[in-house]
């Protein structure tokens, strides 16, 4: 089983408007309502390439309740904090003409102490029964920068690796628990590193140190361009397949689904860089964020290239 944390989880509504500008009146028959949030996209993925999963979090409201059945209906488990204040609403307006996004996220609702004193007990119990656990996205209010770290720290214990994919002060706190992966994107790797990094050499400079410091993968996404991974034993470029993008959205998520799944059947290191990056961009070629699945990732592992950065 792989479980998942999803602080911030989220009802996802996409849609597509052709010309979208602002002050504008517009009315669609293209959209889709998921749960949503990183985790979740991660889960999603991994359950569509038949893993067993669990997701956790906190999720409150009529939308909470949306997320929890939307999980059900996906054969998805949830193991959540049941929280007072609604959970958070996210809008994408994809402009399929002048292939744009424009996005409009809730902060996430407030969480309570005594809320948050739930969580860690509820993690330790759902880690313990994992292969790999993922901790992904975002917070709410009222947790703290320190929360990514205490869970690493009891994965650890349980002797479960985990993936982390989280951005400014969530990741600089986690690393000291020194997670087994991260999947930073290159912004996020130079907050990281407090200095602008050239392509490939600064990120894999970037990468090298983060192992030295204990971190066994750093999988930096580089958007269209494809990712560069830093090991103790090299680094690698890896370029994605050409494709017609449709929606992007989600598609670090599904990078993260493919690598943990990979490792999960324990293929070689170069097999599983390529599953991840061949997974972000069949993520990209579908409408929906963590729509993609087992046959078109497998349809572009073949033109998923990896290079030795030397």
């Amino acid at each position: 089983m792989i479980v998942v944390l999803c602080c911030n989880a989220a009802m996802d509504r996409t849609y597509r408007l052709a010309n979208f500008r602002v002050g504008q009146f517009y009315q669609t028959s293209q959209f889709h309502v998921a749960a949503g949030g990183k985790g979740i996209n991660v889960g999603r993925v991994l359950r569509n390439l038949g893993h067993e999963v669990t997701v956790s979090g906190f999720a409150g409201g009529m939308i909470g309740q949306f997320i929890l059945t939307d999980l059900r209906d996906a054969e998805i488990k949830p193991a959540f904090v049941q929280i007072a204040e609604q959970s958070r609403l996210c809008q994408n307006f994809i402009d399929p003409v002048n292939h744009r996004e424009t996005r409009v996220d809730e902060a996430g609702p407030l969480i309570s102490p005594h809320e948050l004193g739930q969580l860690a007990p509820l993690w330790t119990r759902v880690v313990g029964q994992a292969e790999i656990a993922v901790i992904s996205g975002s917070t709410p209010r009222g947790v703290p920068d320190t929360l990514y770290h205490d869970l690493i720290a009891r994965a650890h214990k349980a002797e479960v690796p985990v993936v982390l994919d989280a951005h400014d002060h969530l990741l600089a706190q986690a690393i000291p628990a020194r997670p087994t992966i991260i999947t930073p994107n290159l912004s996020e790797l130079q907050t990281l590193a407090n200095r602008q990094l050239s392509v490939p050499q600064g990120v894999r400079e970037a990468g090298a140190e983060l192992v030295r410091g204990g971190i066994e993968l750093v999988l930096t996404s580089l958007g269209p361009r494809g990712a560069i991974a830093v090991t103790e034993s090299g680094a690698w470029l890896v370029k994605p397949a050409e494709i017609e993008v449709v929606s992007p959205v989600g598609s670090g998520d599904a990078m993260v689904a493919g690598l943990v799944s990979a490792s999960v059947q324990q293929l070689p290191l170069p097999d599983r860089l390529k599953w991840a990056v061949a997974a972000g961009t069949a993520n990209a070629a579908v409408f929906g964020a963590g729509m993609c699945d087992r046959a078109a990732i497998e349809r572009l592992l073949v033109e998923t290239s990896l290079t030795p950065l030397d």
